[in-house]
């Protein structure tokens, strides 16, 4: 995404890649309703736990979280960020005994070694899923910007599209990738 070899230069990396999605998600949303004023809250998912070991990706994306300046994320003044940086190994809807009570989170080990083959995420896009479905049911009064390349996070997202309320509030899909071939039928979602 960003050039930088995270596994040289994670900070570097996490700190480009942090930047860069800030600044497509403030530029989207302007162009969507450059009249609206918008506080985003960002929820980060990604293979964060090797067991209940922070991965070199976590511990750099929560140095460069405590770092930011929020006041200064957004180059749009009718877009600001909120410096309450969640994660998605912590979902916001399980039964507090699913809470690992010694990291504050739900779900260890979704990074994991495959020998050969390197590391491979685990349970982070059906945790994505269940947030963003959470997340409209919760506020439906809120939008909803999910910010992905996998095909496979377009269902919940018309889920999210269907309960949230239609007229004060929208589901978006941000990604690099055109899908100009595509059997989906993303008009009114694919804010690319």
């Amino acid at each position: 995404m960003t050039g930088i070899d995270y596994a040289e230069e994670p900070v570097d990396a996490a700190r480009a890649a942090f930047k860069q999605t800030t600044k497509k998600i403030s530029q989207c949303l302007v162009r969507r309703d450059a009249t609206a004023n918008f506080s985003v809250v960002l929820r980060l998912y990604h293979g964060w736990r090797k067991g209940y070991e922070a991965s070199a990706n976590l511990r750099a994306i929560r140095q460069v979280v405590a770092e930011t300046d929020f006041s200064t994320t957004s180059d749009k003044p009718n877009v600001a960020y909120s410096s309450n940086v969640a994660f998605g190994d912590c979902l916001l809807s399980a039964l507090p005994k699913r809470m690992h009570q010694g990291t504050g989170i739900h779900l260890p080990n979704t990074l994991r070694d495959r020998g050969d083959q390197g590391h491979e995420e685990k349970m982070v896009d059906t945790a994505l899923a269940s947030d963003l479905v959470v997340s409209a049911y919760r506020d439906p009064d809120e939008w909803v910007l999910l910010v992905a390349e996998d095909d496979d996070l377009i269902p919940p997202l018309f889920t999210a599209e269907s309960i949230i309320n239609p007229k004060i509030s929208k589901a978006l899909l941000l990604c690099k990738r055109r899908r100009g071939n595509n059997l989906l039928l993303l008009d009114g979602l694919d804010a690319s």
